[in-house]
């Protein structure tokens, strides 16, 4: 009998996972078919549906004005690996319906999630992907405004101007999230708690994907110790990253690299974000300036909400690049940052040479960092130590793990109290007072602006600074 009831079991489970799920926009031979649009009820109903599985989490980012539940999609193979990422497994998070006249994204996100769904353990692409990537979903992120047809949410304000910008750098969670809308501050919360690698924001309006920077002369290295450039001419300092993200979206759509679609031209179906127009205050830019996520605004269609009739066809143009794009995460350096003890190190900073952006590690001490394909090199400093340069060779494909142990101490400590270095050589002999404190170690103290009694002296007045060195 217990052999019969075992084999009972394995052959209702094989019948469940082969019948699959049960969806209005998947029919009896297993295809996306988008017919309508799916208001919030739908919406949520869809979301509960493919949640089901044992390998999908519906979770809540938080409620709009008017009440609604901003809801994720969180896919993740593996045993146990909804529950708890397994280390170093990349997240990507796709985000639609900011503005909620602009429906296209939305729809498309929800066949994406049931084709993701569907496929997994039927499709080997499928499967390698949710078995390496923890997937992340937000179908609307304005269902307020997709309710009453409406560009803004429910308190009539533009969520893609409602974002903190590179002069909030430094300021709490609680302060950037001070008089902001809710539905930013969902976001906000969820961008800054989570180490996602790679992003799209999906909008509607023109066929083309749009890249940072959104917003003009920004200068995040004043405030922030992770960018050591700004970049240039408006771009950010992983330009040729960002750049290599928007091809691939653009080649991989039907019809998005031409590049002439009626409501725009793009030269390659892509653009920089102010060479189109300036955004401040955009959710892009506040990716890729509070946290490491690399995020682009891809741009769909035309016509922000067409007719029902289109929405199969607009899915399929998309249903590639959005795939190629998920599994472009793979393509990152990656590895975890130890001590010489083999300790992790939580919140490492991952410094690549000649990169204008320093990574984050995480607590678990783990790291991502895109590049395009070149010879690098690469090291991790934390706790007043750091590693060895790193040899790092980046070719198509899968991209290497390089774990990076931190075994030597942090030769020099520079705190800068005042305005920007002014680039002057550190590597000759530096006037003041050093004090030998312990035999082997030195502390230098070193004043740039001269009492008054002594400024007769000095022909160059300084920037007011002080260097703390270690020997």
């Amino acid at each position: 009998m217990l052999r019969l009831a075992q084999y009972l079991l394995l052959v209702f489970g094989l019948v469940a996972l082969s019948s699959g799920i049960q969806v209005d926009i998947l029919d009896s031979n297993g295809n996306i078919n988008i017919k309508k649009y799916h208001n919030y009820q739908d919406l949520e109903g869809l979301l509960n549906k493919l949640a089901e599985m044992d390998f999908v989490e519906k979770y809540k980012l938080g409620r709009t004005v008017e009440g609604r539940d901003i809801s994720a999609l969180k896919i993740s193979g593996g045993l146990g690996a909804v529950e708890n990422r397994p280390s170093l497994r990349p997240m990507v998070k796709y985000v639609a319906n900011m503005h909620g006249d602009e429906s296209v994204g939305r729809e498309s996100v929800l066949g994406l999630a049931t084709y993701l769904v569907h496929n997994y353990g039927k499709d080997d692409r499928i499967t390698k992907l949710i078995d390496t990537t923890e997937i992340h979903l937000v179908a609307s992120m304005n269902p307020d405004g997709f309710e009453k047809v409406q560009r803004e949410n429910g308190n009539g304000k533009d969520l893609n101007r409602n974002f903190p910008t590179w002069k909030e750098l430094g300021l709490s969670i609680q302060k950037l999230k001070e008089f902001r809308e809710p539905e930013t501050n969902a976001m906000i919360h969820w961008i800054l708690e989570n180490p996602f690698v790679l992003s799209i924001n999906f909008h509607d309006g023109a066929v083309v994907a749009n890249y940072p920077w959104d917003d003009i002369n920004l200068r995040p290295s004043e405030k922030s110790e992770f960018f050591l450039t700004d970049g240039s001419n408006n771009r950010a300092p992983d330009d040729a990253v960002f750049e290599s993200l928007a091809k691939l979206y653009a080649a991989k759509h039907t019809e998005m690299s031409l590049g002439q679609a009626s409501c725009g031209k793009f030269r390659d179906g892509i653009t920089n974000g102010v060479e189109w127009y300036a955004v401040s205050g955009g959710m892009q830019d506040f990716n890729y300036i509070f946290s490491n996520c690399l995020e682009l605004t891809l741009e769909l269609s035309c016509v922000k909400k067409p007719e029902e009739s289109k929405l199969q066809g607009e899915f399929e143009k998309n249903l590639e690049p959005m795939i190629a794009y998920l599994e472009y995460a793979s393509r990152a350096v990656h590895g975890v940052v130890t001590d010489n003890d083999g300790a992790v190190v939580p919140n490492a900073k991952v410094v690549v040479e000649n990169q204008g952006k320093v990574v984050k590690g995480t607590e678990r001490g783990e790291y991502w960092r895109l590049l395009v394909p070149g010879k690098y090199k690469i090291k991790a400093v934390g706790n007043d130590m750091e590693s060895f340069w790193k040899d790092v060779e980046v070719v198509e494909g899968a991209g290497p793990r390089v774990d990076l142990k931190l075994t030597k101490g942090v030769k020099k400590i520079e705190e800068i109290s005042g305005e920007e270095n002014t680039n002057e050589d550190t590597t000759k002999e530096e006037d003041g007072v050093k004090l030998e404190l312990v035999p082997g170690w030195c502390l230098q103290f070193k004043v740039f602006r001269l009492p008054s009694w002594c400024k007769s002296s000095s022909s160059t007045a300084r920037t007011s600074k002080t260097y703390y060195t270690l020997y």
